[in-house]
Formats: structure tokens, sequence, C-alpha cells
């Protein structure tokens, strides 16, 4: 497939180079006109950026169970996390995306395609903070050597984040020279520079928060040198759009996929619909977007649907404000934290993934099934948030509460809210029932509880378990950044326990990929305790 739609993009430029007129003097003056550089550059390009997208989706994917953004259906980490789960990822970052974004910054250098080239550096900083995020110590000075060196070195992980920080900075200088064309298709930006440069500053302030317990100093200089207004705006959100195509190829949401052919989904986790519709005194405004329930009334369900009696008790460590069994009986049906049960006949019964981000159903309280061979909703017109503008808002107002670098972290709180939700309450709007739209009162309700926690808390640690039970619900469709942020802060405080009292060690990062460990003479495996370089925090601290 892969070589496929390099062979198509190739004919496809060789069509429209066919078709143009143009005379040398024009090819002279116009540095965007196709020429062969460009041409084989924008084929690694379109690999590319599906490479890079797969990445995030993945890291999201392996992310969500461990912060209750989807159900842990295992009673305990070590057996919900294993070598295998990483595989993808690993496979993906080092035969595919690597590899193609050296060979592409290799032509983009000689020909002086600063764009590409800005683009790739940033692309590869991202890679590398994600693997790093997600494993630790990972192969970077000897990787993708071939022949050369099969096994590899580990590199510390504090030496791989700092040369992701060399690569943002080297992006933003090239980004800012005159170029020799650009991209001829990018999904991202169009090939414009300057949104380059926003996220690669923003990109910068997400480096400088992570490795704030590393050395607050130089966090707090960090973040203090990058204005405001070199951070993403909210029409520079940084985001992968899909489209509605079902077959040849499916261009669909993998969560459209995942749910509306034939019903039976991911599992979500109650306790994460349970934020939006029960913790606070107000409905997320976000909710009937985030969701789809196939089931309005659970009442009266037994044990051939579900894993658990209604009815029955909650496990004694369980407080008694936290969902079990069903996130409530008005049809918000998933699976508690670590449920290892046996699968039921409820395939058409779970709650799916809603209109955003992944172009389902908006819930209407029509209690459909969603099993309709992909005819439902947006067809699957989403986006993968890679990181959005919003979530920017979040990690300033935890630096000015952590590290006293400069705003106001009330405002940032509030600015971080009302961004997520009008960018979720705008998204799709011709799948959206207008009776059941939120209205702008309940936007400035949920708003107004939001800053009344916020206000009620009385120690700077109970305002950062405000913001970042905010910043939870903000990065739906992204599970990495809350992972980070969870390992960071040790926040939100209330999270729901898994079934089991004692489920093994919180995974601070994942295990090797088996891939790895097992093709790779110098690698070494360790075990889910093992804390990423930037997580100072106490063994333990979280669950």
């Amino acid at each position: 497939m892969k070589v496929f739609s390099k062979i198509f993009l190739a004919l496809s430029l060789l069509i429209v180079v066919a078709s143009c007129e143009s005379t040398e003097l024009d090819l002279l003056d116009n540095p965007n006109a196709v020429s062969p550089a460009n041409a084989e550059l924008d084929l690694f390009y379109n690999n590319i950026q599906l490479s890079f997208r797969n990445l995030v989706n993945d890291a999201s994917g392996i992310s969500a169970p461990a912060v209750r953004m989807v159900a842990m259906l295992s009673y305990s980490y070590n057996a919900n996390y294993r070598p295998e789960s990483g595989d993808g990822i690993w496979n993906n970052a080092y035969a595919n995306l690597l590899p193609d974004l050296r060979a592409m910054s290799e032509i983009a250098t000689k020909g002086n395609n600063l764009v590409h080239l800005g683009i790739a550096k940033i692309m590869e900083a991202h890679a590398l903070m994600t693997l790093v995020d997600l494993f630790g110590d990972v192969p970077y000075t000897e990787a993708l050597l071939g022949v050369a060196e099969p096994s590899p070195k580990a590199d510390p992980a504090k030496d791989v984040y700092a040369r992701a920080l060399t690569l943002l900075n080297e992006a933003i200088a090239d980004l800012g020279k005159t170029s020799t064309g650009k991209p001829g298709s990018d999904i991202y930006y169009a090939g414009t520079a300057a949104k380059y440069i926003k996220l690669a500053n923003t990109l910068k302030l997400r480096y400088y928060v992570q490795t704030r317990l590393v050395d607050p100093a130089a966090s707090k200089a960090g973040i203090d040198a990058i204005p405001a207004a070199n951070l993403l705006a909210d029409a520079d959100d940084f985001q992968f759009a899909y489209g509605n195509n079902r077959v040849n190829p499916n261009s669909r949401h993998p969560y459209y996929n995942n749910c509306y052919e034939t019903g039976g989904g991911t599992y979500m986790n109650n306790f994460y619909m349970w934020l939006l519709f029960g913790e606070k005194k107000v409905v997320d405004p976000r909710l009937r977007y985030y969701f789809y329930r196939p089931d309005i009334d659970t009442k009266n369900e037994d044990a051939f649907t579900l894993t658990c009696a209604q009815g029955a008790l909650a496990p004694s460590h369980y407080p008694d404000f936290m969902p079990f069994c069903v996130a409530s009986t008005t049809g918000y049906w998933g699976r508690d934290h670590g449920d290892g049960a046996g699968i039921p006949p409820d395939g058409l019964k779970r709650t799916c993934y809603g209109l955003y981000p992944g172009g389902g159903k908006f819930d209407a309280d029509d209690a459909k099934s969603p099993g309709n061979n992909g005819t439902d909703g947006a067809l699957g017109v989403g986006i993968t948030p890679i990181f959005l503008g919003a979530w920017a808002d979040f990690l300033r107002a935890e630096a000015v509460l952590t590290l006293g670098t400069a705003g106001d972290a009330r405002a940032l709180l509030e600015s971080g809210v009302k961004r997520s939700i009008a960018k979720v309450l705008n998204f799709n709007a011709s799948a959206v029932v207008a009776s059941f739209k939120p209205s702008q009162a309940d936007v400035d309700a949920y708003v107004a509880e939001v800053l009344s926690l916020y206000d009620a808390a009385t120690t700077t640690d109970a305002k950062l378990d405000v913001v970042l039970r905010e910043y939870q619900i903000a990065t739906w469709g992204n599970a990495l950044e809350m992972y980070n942020a969870y390992r960071r802060t040790g926040k939100p405080s209330v999270m729901q326990p898994t079934l089991e009292l004692n489920p093994g060690d919180f995974p601070r990062s994942m295990f090797y990929p088996a891939v790895y460990v097992n093709r790779n003479a110098k690698a070494v495996q360790h075990d889910l305790k093992t804390q990423v370089f930037w997580d100072k925090n106490a063994p333990g601290f979280i669950k």
C-alpha cells in the first residue's frame, strides 16, 4: 500500500507537470514549481504524514486505559500492559517514520527546501519525545544505521529529549528563512511556515513543562521566553483530518471504524463518562459530543448483559461517590477500571465514541443501534488532536502554579476550558441536533462551576488539581498528554481505583516492546515501575 501510494502520487505529479504550460523563466521565477527534488520530497512527506498520525494514535491508545479514558480490561496492570503492547509503536517509529524523516531532511538540506526541513525536525522532535515518554531510554545515536549497527544502544532519555529541543529550535530558524518550495500536499498546515513556527514554540512549552521537575529554573526561564502570541491559536490546532470514504481506502477516523460498522466497540470508562455528567453540579457541555448511547435505560439489566449485577455492592476500597458497574442508569454503559471479567452479549448497548473527535453520532437521546454498516453520524469525518491551542493554556496554568512563571493561572484555566468547549461545540455542526445543542447559558454555567471550584481551593496543590481535571477532559482523543500529566503531577487526585485492591505497579513507563528486546543484543527489559527521567515523583505515588 505504501509503495502504491508513492507511485500514485508520483504519477499524479507527472500528470500535473505535463498539463502545465510553463516557460523556463516561469520555473526560475517560481520557487514552488514542481521539480524532481520537490517531487521526491513529497513522496516521502506523503508517507510521513500518515506514519506520524499513526504514532500519535498508537501512543494515545496505549496510554488511555492507565488514565481512565477508556476501560482497562485486565485486573492488573501487568496483565494489561505486556511487552507486545508497544510493538506497533516501535516498528512504526523505527522502520517507517524516523527513516523517512531522515531521508527527507537530507534531500531538503541539499535543495534548500527549508519548509520541508523545518517540518521534518518538528515531527522528529515530537516522535523522540513520544518514545521517551513511553519507554524511557531509547536508541537514537546508533539507530537507523542498518547492517552497520544491528543492535543500537539505548541513549539516555534526557539526551534524547535534549536533542528534541535542539531540533525544535533549529526548525524555528529554518522556517524563518527563504525556502525553495514547500510541500505540495500538507494535511496539517498546507505548508504554512508561520503555523509550523507556532507549533514548534508550543512544543517547546510542552517540553519545559514536562521537564520542570528536573530543572525548574531552566523550565521557568524557557517558558517565560516564549511570548503567548507565538503559541498555537485556535485556528492553528495541530490535528489530522479524516475523510468519509469507507473502502479503497478507508479514510475514516479509527473511532468510527471501531463502533459504527457492526457495533460493539471499545468499552468506555465508566469513571471518565461520569466526570462529564456526574462529578460537578452542572453537566459538561461536551458530553453529547464525546459519547453516543445506543441504550438510554440500563435499569433491570442482568448478568447476561452486565459483568456485574446492578445493585451489587462496590468494592470496599471505592469511595461512596464513585460510579460502579455502569456510569449511570441513563445509558452511559462502559466498564470500571480494571474489570477483567468476560465479555457479555452487550455489543449493541455499549456507549460508543461520539461525534468528537471521531466523526460518530451526536447523542440526541435517540438510542439507535450504531451497527449500520457505517451510515451513521458524521461518517467518520473526524480528527486526531495532536496538540491543540487550548491545551497550551492548561500547561501554562500548571507552570504558573508550580514554577511561578508569568501569567494568571485562573485566567488561563478559564481560557483553556472555554476554548476546548468552543472547539467541540463547533465540530461537525451539520451532524448536531439543534434542540439538544448546549446553549451559551449552559457553557457559562459550566465555566462558572469550574472557576468556583478553583476559587474554593485553598492551596496551590488544590488549585492544580482543578486545572488537571479540566485538562483530563479537554485532552479527549489524545491520552498521551494526560498520561504524561498524571505521572508529572499526580493529578487529578481523584481517579477510579482498580476493581482489585492490589493491581500491581502503575505503569510509570511501558515495557520495552518485544520486537526490541528480542532482536537487539544490547536491550535489557525493565519493569512498569521504571520512571522516565522527567518523573521525579516518589515510587507508588499514583495508582
